[in-house]
């Protein structure tokens, strides 16, 4: 009975939560303050490609449902700075960093907070692009977990490419890494894990748009080998103060989930400096 009544409790206040998350997210979409269309348009669209020459600071907050044999939810805020530069005349180098602080659940009620491991990724781009947008480069993962269970304990060494076209109000393409373990802790498992990113994103006009992406993690050497998630967002490009903001609010179910999740949300502002 006791379980019972917990379940239903548990239940009624991720429905709770997500009602308010949907409401503060259509608040912030609808009374942001007014940027330029035009201006706001274009800024939408770098937004939309990995490899732009836009410095960003996206902080991305992640709800996790239905984690554990208890449905908890785990937390992840995202630290994602992109800093783009020219290399050349002829080539663009696009630097990508995220940076996790996570809150996981525990099947004893306890909760796991602290940093989970760093990923940089360095992407070489051409200056000048045609019809389709492209960049390649190697792609690290750094052991800064502050707790073994959020982290893997070793260096990771790997390849990233991200490639895109943006005909119209349309932005689609594809993002994927490959991280092999370099060396750490060798009472680890060895780090072989790929992820995939298609997405596709609609710009309806002053600086709203539309999109949807598939984020899927694979553990080549697991029993479970995915974890991935289907993700509907709608975005705003507007300004706090004089600040660009990109407000982006989404959600979706998991396709697939070793930790059992069964849908994920997602609120993030992404801070813009133009040049």
């Amino acid at each position: 009975m006791l379980m019972c009544v917990h379940g239903v409790f548990q239940m009624k206040r991720t429905s709770t939560a997500f009602r308010i998350a949907c409401c503060l997210g259509l608040w912030l979409l609808s009374n942001a303050p007014h940027v330029f269309a035009q201006n706001a348009d274009e800024l939408a669209k770098q937004t939309q490609n990995p490899v732009s020459s836009l410095i960003s600071v996206p902080f991305q907050g992640n709800w996790d449902v239905g984690v554990g044999a208890r449905d908890a939810t785990a937390t992840t805020l995202n630290i994602q700075p992109v800093a783009p530069f020219s290399l050349t005349k002829d080539v663009n180098v696009i630097l990508r960093v995220i940076m996790p602080l996570v809150s996981q659940p525990t099947d004893d009620g306890l909760r796991i907070n602290g940093m989970s491991d760093t990923v940089t990724t360095v992407f070489f781009s051409p200056a000048r692009t045609g019809k389709v947008i492209w960049g390649a480069g190697p792609v690290l993962l750094f052991p800064t977990a502050t707790n073994n269970a959020l982290g893997q304990e070793q260096v990771g060494l790997g390849a990233s490419v991200v490639a895109l076209v943006q005909p119209g109000k349309w932005t689609t393409g594809l993002l994927w890494n490959q991280i092999w373990g370099a060396g750490g802790a060798n009472d680890r498992p060895d780090i072989n894990q790929g992820f995939f990113q298609p997405f596709v994103n609609y710009n309806l006009g002053n600086g709203i748009a539309v999109g949807a992406s598939i984020e899927a993690t694979a553990s080549w050497d697991v029993d479970e080998v995915w974890n991935s998630a289907l993700i509907f967002t709608v975005s705003k490009v507007t300004t706090l103060g004089k600040r660009p903001v990109n407000f982006v609010f989404g959600a979706g179910p998991t396709l697939a989930s070793p930790t059992g999740t069964e849908w994920k949300m997602r609120f993030q502002a992404n801070f813009l400096f133009p040049r």
